[in-house]
């Protein structure tokens, strides 16, 4: 009896330590800070301060060995009050002058106009394990380059953080306006001087997940919106203004000579569209990199790249002077109160173009369909003018039809994966518990209807009873139709939910399962002797 009780004991205990060992961080911020000042000339600061210790060979000689800090060197300073790390002993390594690297950020590589932006790498050094990095600077900003304060930090990062200190300073007689998402940390207010002082502690902040198909607006996840505008239409019409003053002359011309020879405007539209997204290289510089300025739309033109507001306003321009109304819209998202937000919560720019009399949602640097109308209110869409455009989620429409005549020796069809919709989500595997909310990339109506012709003396043995998984929020349906000397299956499966509750998972898991099973996707034949 015992020598089959003590392997067993011991497998228990291999289980336990592994599972202790995979649930280990490999890091841990002690102490994380960050700091938003506005001064009264409109100049800022922004100060972070960290402590982070490291537990693993992954930490110390990948995730964390680096730290990168992005800034315009015509308008900002980077300020370092000091670098350091304190090894486990209690040794102080201090970070040396050689440590601290200027690169050029890799999202400006292809765009001369943008070679101007640095990214500093400071390379920590005296790393070990059980060693913790102290690394504390500021990015001074002069007056001008942004509009107003304008904060969207999300107050998470891939290691659990012991104590999160957040602050933001801003004169007292300006607007300010803020919302702490996915905290229970309440804030304290005060005045120091003539500036008004807010600050927040958020403590054991648990790292990021890593789970698959994650929200894609970061719900239940801290975060801090915070903007100096009046007002969230204050916040797009400065936006506005700077699309408006953009140069486009040579855009207005070009417009109508790249469509001269169309006469239908939905070819129209397709060239246009075609032009900006394949002909023009697309440089992925957020907005708050440029002090939300755009270059003059012929220079992005002359140029052949642009940033994605830069290509949004080229497309803009190009269907307008076409003949096609449209304009600029941006995109927030949908669990943010948008009064709070200014130009930084903007998660996509797009353009809103009525074609035939009817409006479609078009982007300057993908010819897939618009994710606008595949999310519905999970997003919120605003005209620059501060006005909001209803979108109701529309499913992502898939049907194909599978021709297949081979079939095995051993009697034995597999049905092929289809080329589009739920086959190329990656869903085939998923875990069996949940933690936090589960978002598909769309709605979804999909129907593969597959025709099989069998060999001669071939007779299916499948049961032909339909398969039917039904919930509330979708169905999964498997029919097998004998017609004449061919088999035709019909699989279909409906998804009119976009997010799933840790609650609702089991269900969502159950109809994808259904779906995903190779078992589902064989049909078995006899043969006559």
């Amino acid at each position: 009896m015992n020598k089959i009780i003590y392997p067993i004991q011991l497998i228990l205990c291999l289980l336990l330590v592994a599972t202790t060992l995979s649930a280990a961080p490999e890091a841990e911020y002690r102490k994380l800070s960050k700091t938003w000042t506005v001064n009264a000339d409109g100049s800022q600061e922004y100060h972070h301060s960290m402590e982070l210790t490291l537990f693993t060979h992954t930490a110390m000689n990948n995730t964390y060995g680096e730290s990168f800090i992005v800034y315009n060197p015509d308008y900002q300073t980077v300020v370092i009050h000091s670098a350091y790390t304190t090894q486990k002993d209690g040794s102080v390594i201090k970070t040396p002058d050689n440590a601290f690297v200027e690169v050029l950020p890799r999202f400006a590589a292809d765009a001369p106009a943008y070679n101007g932006l640095k990214e500093l790498v400071v390379v920590h050094t005296g790393l070990e394990l059980g060693a913790t990095i102290h690394l504390d600077y500021s990015i001074l900003t002069k007056p001008g380059y942004y509009p107003a304060l304008d904060i969207n930090e999300t107050l998470q990062e891939t290691s659990p953080v012991k104590e999160y200190q957040i602050a933001i300073y801003a004169p007292a007689d300006k607007p300010l306006t803020w919302q702490l998402y996915g905290s229970q940390a309440k804030a304290t207010e005060s005045q120091e001087a003539d500036q008004c002082v807010i600050r927040w502690t958020l403590r054991d902040v648990p790292a990021s997940s890593r789970e698959a198909f994650l929200p894609q607006n970061h719900d239940g996840v801290p975060r801090l919106v915070a903007s100096g505008y009046a007002s969230q239409q204050e916040a797009l019409s400065t936006l506005a203004k700077r699309f408006q003053a953009s140069v486009s002359y040579e855009s207005e011309t070009f417009g109508p000579y790249l469509v001269e020879s169309l006469n239908d405007a939905d070819a129209k539209v397709r060239t246009l569209q075609t032009h900006v997204v394949e002909n023009m290289g697309y440089t992925a510089i957020p907005l708050s990199y440029t002090g939300y300025n755009i270059r003059d739309v012929d220079l992005a033109l002359r140029s052949a790249y642009g940033t994605l507001a830069e290509k949004t306003q080229l497309l803009n321009v190009l269907l307008n002077a076409a003949g096609i109304p449209a304009e600029v819209v941006v995109v927030y998202p949908g669990n943010l109160h948008t009064d709070a937000c200014g130009l930084s919560a903007i998660k996509d720019l797009a353009i809103k173009a009525t074609v035939n009399g009817q409006d479609r949602f078009l982007s300057a640097v993908s010819l897939t369909p618009s994710p606008i109308t595949r999310r519905g209110d999970l997003d919120k869409v605003f005209t620059l003018d501060g006005t909001q455009v209803a979108v109701n989620a529309e499913p992502t429409v898939v049907r194909e039809e599978i021709a297949i005549s081979q079939i095995d020796t051993f009697g034995i069809c597999t049905l092929p994966n289809a080329s589009k919709g739920i086959d190329t989500w990656g869903m085939a595997t998923l875990n069996s518990k949940r933690q936090n909310r589960f978002e598909l990339p769309a709605l979804l109506k999909e129907e593969i209807v597959y025709t099989v012709t069998p060999g001669k003396g071939m007779r299916l043995e499948t049961s032909t009873q339909e398969r039917r998984v039904e919930k509330t929020f979708g169905k999964v349906v498997r029919a097998i139709v004998p017609k004449g000397d061919a088999i035709e299956v019909i699989r279909s499966i409906e998804l009119n939910q976009l997010q799933y509750t840790p609650e609702e998972y089991d269900d969502l898991r159950a109809l994808i399962n259904e779906w995903t099973d190779p078992n589902n996707r064989v049909l078995l034949f006899s043969t006559d002797r």
